[in-house]
């Protein structure tokens, strides 16, 4: 029987080993290693945060994760990376080099820049989005500090945060992205949706507001609204075509805003990604015909 201690979380060889079992036991089916001389049991589904805790092991308790790992601990979307970002302090000298894990030095951290999240110090919400602006492309950048600000900080936060800064490495990038920002998007494709209006040139749309009909009855939240040209702009994830529910509920939301003089319009990822200039010529066409 696998000992209790081992059964929950990653552990060392030595620590193993100390507790009865051989080192052919440790190579069979019933445990997983992560890194070098750390293992768990196989039992234990494969997250990135237990796979940060398998590296705290092996690096010292001052190590911070960062960059695209910071990102998805926070539930930020940025592109998946199979190795750790770890960054750790001067001082502590050269670590030896460890297959998945990317070792960081920090310099211009300090302790008001750190926090725990569960359990794991990373970068705060507005240290982190400077960095991520070294790492990811623009609309990357964007998407992500959508996340930021609607779950982790404000707009406000972030600003206050770079206006500290001087000469890094990002600044500009983060500056010129800071407002764009939209703490009322809820998924990565409205942020890409909202984006792709804004770069061909139209107004910046309202993100997910309430509308009403004439009794002052909430008929629909759509992700995207022009208020002066009543056109409600949605993007349709696939769930939207595939739930009965939600089918239902979409057909429901357009009836009430085609009664009320709504015009809607929905566009999927196949569209937003593929036809971006047909999107904004649309829009820009609806705009105009449209404006009250």
């Amino acid at each position: 029987m696998l000992p209790e201690a081992l059964r929950h979380g990653p552990f060392r060889t030595g620590d193993a080993l100390a507790l009865g079992l051989t080192r052919r036991q440790l190579q069979g089916s019933r445990f997983r290693r992560i890194y070098r001389d750390v293992y768990v049991s196989a039992e234990l589904p494969d997250s990135l945060r237990l796979r940060c805790r398998a590296a705290l092991l092996l690096l010292p308790p001052s190590s911070v994760f960062c960059g695209l790992t910071a990102a998805r601990l926070y539930g930020l979307p940025v592109p998946e990376s199979g190795d750790l970002d770890v960054a750790l302090p001067p001082a502590l000298g050269k670590h030896p080099e460890i297959l998945g894990i990317r070792v960081h030095r920090y310099t211009h951290w300090g302790r008001d820049d750190l926090r725990r999240l569960d359990g794991l110090l990373v970068p705060r919400p507005e240290s982190l989005f400077l960095e991520l602006a070294i790492r990811l492309s623009r609309i990357e950048l964007i998407m992500a500090g959508d996340q930021l600000v609607r779950s982790w900080t404000s707009v406000a936060a972030i600003g206050d945060r770079l206006s500290q800064v001087r000469r890094r490495r990002g600044l500009p990038a983060a500056l010129a992205a800071l407002p764009q920002l939209e703490p009322e998007t809820y998924s990565p494709m409205e942020t890409r949706l909202r984006m792709l209006l804004v770069d061909g040139g139209l107004p910046r749309p309202v993100a997910n507001p309430h509308v009403f009909d004439d009794t002052g009855q909430r008929i629909a939240q759509p992700d995207l609204y022009y208020p002066q040209a009543l056109l409600t702009i949605d993007y349709d994830g696939s769930h939207h075509d595939r739930d009965p529910r939600q089918i239902r509920q979409d057909r429901e939301t357009m009836r009430l805003l085609a009664l009320n003089g709504y015009l809607s319009l929905r566009y999927d990822a196949r569209m937003i990604l593929g036809f971006p200039r047909e999107i904004v010529s649309e829009v820009r066409n609806l705009l105009t015909e449209r404006h009250h």
